[in-house]
């Protein structure tokens, strides 16, 4: 997240404002690093890229998504840009100022302002970092004008952020490549810049679409926390948590409760119909996964009346049918509408008792039956307009909308059941080249119809085209168990300190230290274990090596390209250890992150950052990417004699353990005893 701060330079009235800024601004802006809230940038006085300072300053206050105006005194310039900021963005707006300054501005009289003492403001720290938490997890409006003029709506960000398209490019090219450990890498270090929001919808989107849906929510998570209305975010993450859902019973009910809980805040906060649509399709989405829950636990012959019976079902119905309601294009949700209520009618019909049960008399229940089928006959014969299927009327004009010929699939199966050629055809033609996800969301309502019986024997043929389609995936990798991930020293340049001797004795306890690391954890654990390490000179090697020997999978990661890798990392310990990374690269399958050692453009700004931390960062994704249940971090370390600084085995220990894996640290200075 970004911070831009809005104040007075120098001492004014007595009070020195550059160290009000130092000791008590960014003495805040440092708890809440602690507290795990990163918030990067400062002022004007930190804009130091060439060009107009007022065009840096001027978007810089309208995508910020922290606000901080210290109003203290009666300054043209402070006013000026908080006006900007009240007129752009309507929450995220902080004020402060000393307890004797001027005089409030009438405009800004019942604005609210945290006080702090201007002779002694570090005092104040830990209370503003509170008060600031508070301010960026509100929902609420503190600009007067959004508050006062509730039509009034911003700019979309996107209007205003330029995304940089060596990142776009960066993202298409991980989500083609299928590489989950570096969207989560992207992901994480976009947060630096100031279109950090338009960064981690793109990177979450690709995610979604690689089904990477632990990612795709710590992505959109990180967008939530800055943005909390924001619709996109809230759609994605319903859907996310729902697919979630299904993948893990223990947090079944509480992914469901998120879910919900996001739709609400897209219904509450959204008047686009476009979201308000999607969000409905979601909730009915829900009702309809609990739905099929209650029929998973009934008897086949009992699945109809259950169904009947089933408050989920009423909701998942009332759902899609408000979707429709709203946009009668809306395909996705009228395709769901129509097949709920042909299932609700082939139920009264197969369980008339309880169907009357469920009425008034017989005369209610025969009357509502027939209501039933009229709507379903007026749902078919709009979506058959809509899709493009009537002949008279033809096809609409205007781009194509994904998912139009899924639905037309679907409409094929639910209007013409006993045409299996039609349907079979309809179904080979909406999912030839289709990813997993849209040939698991068919594959669902299939089965969903097999189950209670139903639209036979068009839902055979149709699965039976989806299950020979869905083989062209492949299996996909299992998730490994655990996963091991190697950080340790190089060996020893001739001139450098000594952590890593060029001896035989060091490179032989280095090992032995190695092996029996890998060993004990491998023991301690059952299913596959995947190994992931650098491939410089020392530790690297060794580990995968050990890991070789043992019988686990290895996976050799390399910041650059392999012949710039080995001058950098390996060539310097000497012949013998470039023979070993060369018959490593043979024999493992290689990753790469970036094709030279210098960053990419749109990263070259970022602070205290270089290619070897990012290299860490990578290497710790790729192990959280890959759903391991164990993650391990084995450390060559002696922290005596490790580099201060990012890249080194420190930091990537410290960041490893950040993350959530357990830390395993080997002594390094053993290796010194050999000498």
């Amino acid at each position: 997240m970004r911070v831009f701060i809005i104040r007075p330079f120098g001492v004014k009235n007595g009070v020195d404002f550059d160290a009000v800024d130092r000791e008590l601004i960014q003495g805040a802006l440092t708890l809440l690093r602690q507290q795990g809230i990163h918030l990067e940038g400062g002022g004007t006085g930190q804009i130091s890229r060439q060009g107009n300072i007022r065009t840096d300053m001027f978007r810089l206050i309208a995508l910020s998504d922290l606000v901080i105006a210290d109003v203290s005194i009666h300054n043209a310039n402070v006013f000026y840009e908080l006006g900007m900021r009240h007129a752009l963005r309507p929450r995220h707006t902080f004020l402060i100022r000393y307890q004797t300054g001027d005089a409030y501005p009438f405009d800004l009289q019942t604005d609210r302002y945290f006080l702090y003492d201007g002779q002694v403001p570090e005092g104040s720290s830990a209370a503003l970092a509170a008060a600031l938490h508070a301010s960026l997890s509100s929902p609420d409006k503190d600009s007067p004008m959004f508050a006062l003029l509730p039509a009034l709506r911003a700019h979309g960000r996107h209007d205003l952020a330029a995304v940089p398209r060596d990142f776009v490019e960066e993202v298409d090219a991980a989500h083609a490549s299928g590489c989950l450990g570096k969207l989560r890498l992207l992901a994480n270090e976009v947060e630096a810049f100031e279109w950090d929001h338009e960064g981690l919808r793109m990177v979450g989107d690709a995610q979604m679409r690689l089904r990477a849906y632990r990612g795709a929510r710590d992505t959109l998570e990180r967008l939530l926390r800055t943005d909390p209305l924001s619709s996109h975010a809230n759609l994605r993450l319903a859907t996310i948590y729902q697919r979630l859902a299904a993948q893990s019973a223990p947090e079944r009910e509480l992914l469901l409760t998120l879910s919900d809980q996001a739709i609400r805040r897209v219904l509450a906060n959204s008047d686009a119909l476009a979201h308000r649509i999607e969000a409905w399709s979601l909730a009915a989405s829900n009702a309809k996964s609990a739905w099929i829950d209650e029929l998973v636990a009934t008897p086949a012959s009992h699945r109809h009346a259950a169904t009947l019976h089933s408050a989920h079902f009423e909701a998942a119905l009332e759902g899609y049918m408000k979707a429709v309601a709203h946009d009668l294009n809306a395909h996705y949700a009228a395709n769901n509408a129509l097949a709920l209520l042909k299932i609700r009618i082939a139920a009264a019909e197969s369980e008339p008792d309880t169907w009357i049960d469920l009425h008034q008399g017989p005369a209610q229940a025969a009357g509502e039956l027939a209501a039933a089928r009229a709507l379903a006959g007026r749902l078919e014969s709009n979506l058959c307009l809509v899709l493009g299927l009537d002949e008279l009327m033809g096809e609409q004009e205007g781009p194509t909308q994904a998912w139009r010929e899924h639905s037309r699939a679907d409409y094929t199966l639910l209007s013409a059941s006993s045409r299996v050629s039609l349907i079979e055809r309809a179904y080979r033609r909406a999912l030839t080249g289709a990813n997993r996800f849209g040939i698991d969301a068919a594959q669902r309502n299939l089965m969903l119809f097999q189950a209670l019986g139903l639209f036979e024997p068009g839902v055979s043929a149709a699965l039976k085209v989806v299950q020979e389609l869905s083989a062209t995936h492949g299996p996909g990798r299992e998730a490994p168990a655990k996963v091991l991930l190697f950080t340790g020293h190089m060996v020893d340049a001739e001139a450098s300190t000594m952590r890593f001797p060029r001896t035989a004795g060091a490179r032989e306890r280095a090992r032995t230290l190695i092996r029996e690391a890998v060993a004990r954890e491998v023991a301690q654990g059952a299913g596959q274990v995947l190994a992931i390490a650098g491939g410089a000179s020392g530790g690297d090697i060794l580990f995968h090596e050990v890991c070789r020997e043992l019988g686990i999978r290895s996976e050799l990661y390399l910041a650059v390209p392999p012949e710039q890798f080995v001058s950098l990392s390996v060539a310097p310990a000497g012949a013998d250890w470039i023979g070993r990374f060369q018959m490593l690269e043979r024999q493992l399958a290689t990753q790469v992150l970036q094709h030279n050692r210098r960053l990419p453009d749109w990263l070259a700004s970022k602070p205290a950052y270089d290619l070897w931390q990012r290299a860490n960062l990578w290497m710790l994704f790729c192990g959280l990417a890959c759903g391991a249940r164990e993650r391990v971090v084995v450390a060559l370390f002696n922290p005596e004699r490790d580099a201060v600084g990012p890249g080194g085995t420190a930091h990537m220990l410290d960041q490893a353990v950040r993350w959530g894996y357990k830390p395993v640290a080997l002594d390094a200075r053993a290796l010194l005893e050999t000498t």
